[in-house]
């Protein structure tokens, strides 16, 4: 194994602990708008829950190989719609919850929504699974690539925005390029797995991405 090599698998578990942190600066930005009703408290305590449980159990559901036995079912895209249909659920249906986000959003600044691009340099961990022929092209191309292009744009405009601001057309036009780029690691995974969608045979396939946190 290579030094690269090494070194990437002993940082690979920092990706869980950094998903935590990040749902917990999700919370901190929920909540940081000043005097907030205990309703939408409530409401953002029992998203978080509903995360870490949901956390919990792809991990262990991908260790045991779960997710790769039922791609041909799509289960990837289940899991995302879960994730989704959850968040709506919670935030979406109560006036109050409603509210609050739009409140917590109303306050964001556009260098902090920028700044959260930032953290999609960790697309180098699927880069360097590339190089030791652990992922196929297409899923590097597809989605490795564009997203770790993006969180290197991310730190440009960073600086740019803490100088001058920028063009909120420009902005809201950057963002949905940055959501649109999670389409394509998305899909390209059912490239080369027993989906539907299969198109690629060869090794290496995109196995290891229905075996998170791997």
């Amino acid at each position: 194994m290579s030094t690269s090599k090494t070194r990437y698998e002993q940082l690979r578990p920092l990706i869980v602990w950094i998903g935590l942190t990040e749902l917990g600066w999700i919370v901190y930005w929920l909540l940081s708008g000043g005097d907030n009703p205990a309703l939408f408290v409530g409401t953002v305590v029992a998203w978080i829950v509903a995360m870490l449980a949901w956390l919990a159990l792809v991990i262990y559901a991908g260790l045991g190989v779960f997710f790769l036995k039922h791609s041909d079912k799509l289960s990837n895209l289940i899991g995302v719609g879960i994730v989704v249909t959850v968040a709506v659920a919670i935030f979406g249906l109560l006036p109050a919850a409603r509210e609050g986000v739009l409140n917590t959003a109303r306050n964001t600044s556009d260098l902090q929504l920028i700044y959260i691009h930032v953290l999609r340099l960790l697309a180098i961990g699927t880069i360097i699974k590339y190089l030791h022929d652990e992922l196929p092209l297409h899923f590097v191309i597809l989605g490795s690539i564009p997203d770790f292009v993006l969180a290197i744009r991310a730190v440009v405009l960073a600086v740019v925005a803490s100088n001058a601001p920028l063009n909120h057309s420009f902005l809201v036009g950057w963002h949905l390029i940055g959501f649109s780029v999670f389409l394509g690691a998305g899909i390209s995974m059912f490239f080369s797995v027993p989906s539907p969608r299969r198109i690629y045979d060869k090794k290496p396939d995109a196995s290891i991405v229905f075996q998170f946190p791997n």
